[in-house]
């Protein structure tokens, strides 16, 4: 009788459980984040996101969704009529939002990938929430694997001196932290930001032109203008026409699309 007793009890806690798992995987998620409705989508979550901010413009589904406000503003009258079981953000990017959406009894979700491995992890963290473990695992696996493929085309040589132009007035620049940092030592080539001391922030127009880079990426559609600048017409790369506008939506999202990033910028180099 005591084992039979023991054996119900056992079964109801199974039972319970498995139903507490299966009501904790939100099924109405909105984001706050253009990279974090990126990788919802990368890991087939798309049926569980009904908000999205008005810079979440990829992939073309996303532009179906509800639009909360943006990274700076949210509409919580929106926001809220979606009813959301959680919303999720990068934290680095969101933090001034996580208080109020407190406030109001919403919960947060967030990751904060700063590094090309760190995006694949985080990829795996929205599949353990979303309950998409097996599809977020594979489109992991599929960064992974696909930066291994495009690096080992990489010259065995030393790479250009580079430097990357974020935005323009005042003139910015990416450092070590950042992930565009990354991608120029992950693919061989030197940093002429190397030693600033904010992955992201200003940058001198002196240092650019004492440094001479071999080639300049712009992340802000400012060709033109650049090529216009009178300092920089000595450059090296101005000389040799090796100033290129790269996608920022690639270039500077921690999505998926920074393996489309770094084959787009080893095509560049070399």
């Amino acid at each position: 009788m005591k084992r039979q007793w023991a054996l119900l009890i056992l079964t109801a806690f199974l039972v319970l459980g498995m139903a507490f798992s299966a009501a904790a995987v939100p099924e109405r998620v909105v984001s706050l984040v253009p990279s974090v409705t990126e990788s919802i989508f990368a890991i087939d979550a798309g049926e569980q996101l009904v908000g999205v901010t008005s810079w979440c413009d990829y992939p073309e589904e996303a532009q179906e969704r509800e639009v909360v406000g943006d990274a700076f503003n949210l509409n919580m009258e929106v926001l809220l009529s979606l009813e959301p079981d959680a919303v999720i953000g990068d934290s680095n990017l969101v933090a001034h939002h996580m208080e109020a959406l407190k406030d109001v009894g919403i919960e947060m979700f967030t990751i904060e990938p700063l590094t090309y491995d760190e995006v694949a992890e985080s990829l795996e963290k929205l599949g353990a929430y979303l309950g998409q473990e097996e599809q977020a695992a594979e489109a992991a696996e599929r960064m992974r694997t696909r930066r291994d493929e495009i690096l080992a085309d990489v010259p065995d040589q030393e790479g250009p001196l580079v430097f990357v132009e974020t935005w323009n007035e005042p003139i910015s620049s990416a450092g070590p932290g950042s992930f565009l940092h990354e991608l120029l030592e992950m693919a061989g080539a030197s940093n002429i930001a190397h030693d600033m001391k904010e992955p992201w922030g200003q940058f001198s127009e002196e240092l650019v032109i004492e440094r001479d880079p071999e080639v300049i990426l712009l992340t802000n559609f400012n060709y033109d203008e650049v090529m216009q600048r009178d300092a920089w017409s000595e450059l090296t790369a101005v000389q040799n026409e090796r100033v290129y506008e790269v996608d920022p939506d690639v270039f500077a999202r921690t999505s998926t699309r920074l393996a489309d990033a770094l084959e787009a910028l080893v095509d560049i180099l070399y």
